[in-house]
């Protein structure tokens, strides 16, 4: 057993940190990608059916005459696709006796009895920050990178070496069943070239137009019912978006990242369609789909209404709820996580890719 707070790296002495506020705490990423990138589909249960009725083919042809009406045979045709959400756990534990008494910031107790109970509120509270950031970056790896086929480098596939593939293993995420429609030629795609580069320099040496040519590509590419849709975004990867930004400042286009409006920075758009920067995406293929080399597709975009990239769930609630309890038997405090998760890419016809 041990604490989930390591404290190997301080040196416990009469003269360190006293009050939570004298310490740096990481601070715990923002999570606007789950709402911004995606609505959420709740009640979801396994085998969910989701149905999509076509339109009626061509009709209207001259009236032929004399009372005779032409008939149609048209039919709206169904297809559909099936919810599939599984079950995503994990148990935390933490022995408060671990936490070294030298520690001032959260002290153990001073009655022996309660030296494995008792918890600092503020410690508590911290623990439970971690917990929910934790949930919510699981959730973003999930949706976006599960691959049931999923395999290590040294197997042939994308997981850095390491990496328990079982991580990933659940679920096809978004992005493979991009690269699915893609092979089928159902979403376009702009090649980003430098995505094939041999090691990283080369991979983040794009091109200086890169992400407007990107951009422009997928605009000119998409049906153009999707154009006309409501909440049509760009999510593309932080890498992308920076090229975009020293683009417009190197053009000295009409570049209003610093006007502000309502204390809030202006929503940065192309042709008028919001940008969504999906940092997540950066962090998790830098974390967990690196060769040693190279990155596994770094730089990445799609345009797309959000609601068509759902995620399911049985109850929207678990994702920032746990159970937390203390065990007498085992003198620890556990907390325990559960939430179902699937996320669909609903219409391909309504997406436009670069990778």
């Amino acid at each position: 057993m041990a604490s989930l707070i390591n404290l190997a790296a301080l040196t416990l002495n009469p003269q360190e940190a006293l009050n939570t506020s004298e310490a740096v705490f990481e601070k715990l990423y923002s999570k606007e990608a789950l709402s911004q990138g995606h609505t959420v589909a709740t009640g979801i249960k396994m085998q969910t059916q989701i149905p999509f009725y076509g339109k009626f083919g061509i009709i209207g042809k001259k009236s032929l005459g004399s009372c005779n009406v032409n008939a149609e045979t048209v039919a709206s045709i169904a297809s559909q696709k099936y919810w599939t959400p599984q079950l995503i756990n994990f148990r935390l534990s933490h022995c408060q006796e671990d936490m070294d008494q030298l520690f001032k910031m959260w002290q153990r107790s001073a009655d022996a009895l309660k030296t494995w109970e008792e918890i600092d509120n503020a410690e508590l509270a911290f623990l439970s920050d971690l917990t929910v950031d934790a949930t919510l970056e699981s959730i973003l790896r999930i949706t976006s990178f599960g691959d049931t086929g999923a395999l290590n480098i040294a197997g042939g596939g994308h997981i850095t070496a390491g990496i328990n593939v079982l991580y990933f293993t659940m679920i096809e995420g978004l992005w493979e069943q991009i690269f699915t429609g893609v092979a089928a030629l159902t979403i376009p795609r702009y090649t980003i070239n430098e995505n094939a580069g041999a090691n990283y320099v080369a991979q983040n040496n794009l091109a200086a137009d890169r992400a407007l040519l990107a951009m422009r590509s997928l605009f000119n590419q998409i049906d153009v019912r999707a154009r006309s849709s409501a909440g049509l975004v760009y999510q593309m990867t932080d890498s992308l978006f920076k090229n975009w930004l020293s683009y417009l400042e190197d053009k000295s286009l009409a570049y209003t990242l610093d006007r502000t409006e309502k204390g809030k920075v202006t929503q940065m758009s192309y042709r008028g369609i919001p940008i969504i920067v999906r940092d997540d995406w950066d962090r998790n293929i830098l974390s967990y789909l690196d060769t040693g080399a190279a990155l596994y597709l770094p730089h990445r975009m799609t345009l797309s209404p959000i609601n068509n990239f759902p995620i399911g769930t049985s109850d929207e609630s678990n994702f920032n709820e746990f159970d937390m309890f203390y065990d007498k038997t085992t003198k620890n405090h556990y907390t325990d996580v559960a939430y179902y998760i699937d996320v669909k890419l609903l219409e391909e016809y309504m997406t436009a890719v670069a990778y």
